[in-house]
């Protein structure tokens, strides 16, 4: 078997039938968080700043949108690739450890595969929230960008064609993992910053610290940067490929403000440094590869309403990875933006449900 073959088997072996799960709500298996399947009774906080509704079923409809941008940053204006990525909408419902949503796209806000070229997009996460402990592991893949600001190839660009300059070759892979170390996890709750399972009912914080593994793979079968553009980013004119892999350490701060004892805003930052081996490849040159010093980080905000019978809100992040110190060539960022409305009802299982193992 090829390598190419063997990374892509295990990548399918970690991911397959992950479904897109928020940190806090545990290991999550098409839908269904499976920290509380391993271990079904309620987690232990102190009830005085937290509140549990693991015994309550949970029906909502979300709505959200992931962003990714590519900047290749050799000139003094970058050029910025971005994927062609829609809003999508839905429903979903949890109860105890069974979870799931159903979304579709929105063909609006932006998303016009007539002028931006289609995207074929695959995500998933993959969380466990255990005491002091947060693990996530994750992994993003796009193929097909557009030149997000053509002026650069022509000022009018916009005015006189109809379509964005689209690279239908141009494809990205990212897979993290996160290993990290709550000191509050009693009184502050991450669930609740997350729309879900839990409220909180106290001004809470929490310092995090752990470390991080990162792998991202950008290639295309021609040069990043087009020809009239060349002679403004000499450092990577030939550049078609660039891999890097970073080993590092964070530590952040994350707060949860209480007010109208039912409303809360939550604050999360978490920066990192890094080391990073990184491999370039050219139209017409080997590949080489170098040991660089880097950075990146994760920060977040909150808005939240919860009580007994009804919650929701909008949850944002951005987030920053395999950023170098020197001699930078790409980097990259995400922003997710989440909106949840939702209903707690009090529920006894019937039939095949009540059969369920942690039922």
């Amino acid at each position: 078997m090829s390598t190419k073959r063997l990374r892509k088997a295990l990548l399918l072996l970690v991911f397959v039938g992950c479904s897109l799960a928020s940190m806090g709500q545990g290991l999550s298996l098409l839908g269904i968080p499976l920290d509380t399947l391993l271990k079904t009774e309620t987690p232990r906080v102190d009830r005085t700043y937290i509140v549990t509704y693991y015994g309550r079923l949970h029906l909502f409809a979300v709505t959200d949108r992931e962003d990714f941008t590519m900047r290749m940053v050799g000139s003094t204006v970058p050029l910025k690739y971005k994927p062609n990525l829609p809003w999508s909408v839905g429903l979903g419902v949890n109860y105890k450890w069974i979870g799931t949503e159903l979304t579709v796209r929105l063909p609006l806000l932006g998303y016009d595969v007539t002028r931006k070229g289609k995207t074929k997009q695959f995500g998933a996460k993959v969380n466990l929230n255990r005491n002091h402990y947060l693990v996530s592991a994750q992994y993003h893949s796009y193929r097909g960008f557009y030149m997000y600001n053509p002026e650069l190839l022509q000022p009018d660009w916009l005015d006189r064609f109809a379509t964005y300059p689209n690279r239908d070759d141009l494809r990205s892979q990212t897979a993290e993992v996160h290993v990290l170390y709550q000191t509050n996890p009693l009184q502050f709750s991450v669930p609740a910053t997350l729309l879900q399972r839990e409220g909180q009912r106290r001004n809470a914080y929490s310092w995090v610290f752990g470390g991080f593994l990162t792998y991202q793979n950008i290639r295309a079968d021609s040069a990043f940067i087009p020809t009239a553009l060349r002679s403004e980013f000499q450092s990577q004119a030939q550049l078609r490929g660039i891999r890097t892999i970073a080993l590092g350490v964070d530590a952040g701060y994350t707060k949860t403000f209480v007010f109208r004892k039912y409303f809360f805003t939550s604050l999360s930052v978490r920066p990192g440094v890094s080391l990073l081996l990184q491999q370039t490849t050219s139209v017409s040159a080997p590949s080489e590869s170098r040991l660089k010093a880097g950075w990146e980080g994760i920060a977040s905000l909150t808005l939240g309403y919860s009580t007994d019978k009804y919650y929701g809100g909008i949850y944002s992040s951005t987030s920053w990875v395999n950023r170098t110190f020197s001699q930078e060539l790409i980097n990259t960022h995400s922003d997710y933006v989440r909106l949840v409305v939702g209903k707690r009802l009090r529920y006894r299982p019937k039939g095949f449900v009540k059969k369920l193992p942690g039922i």
